[in-house]
């Protein structure tokens, strides 16, 4: 029970280390802002 509670415990830690190491690298990457869709005005 204890080895269960242990390995919920790593995959739920390594997870939220990829999530943040993948904004990390996102955030790093791009600069620019996007760009912005602008839509007629519907008549």
């Amino acid at each position: 029970m204890r080895l269960l509670m242990m390995l919920i415990l790593a995959l739920m830690v390594t997870s939220v280390i990829g999530i943040l190491g993948v904004q990390m690298f996102d955030g790093g990457s791009s600069k620019t802002p996007p760009a912005v869709i602008q839509q007629s005005e519907p008549k």
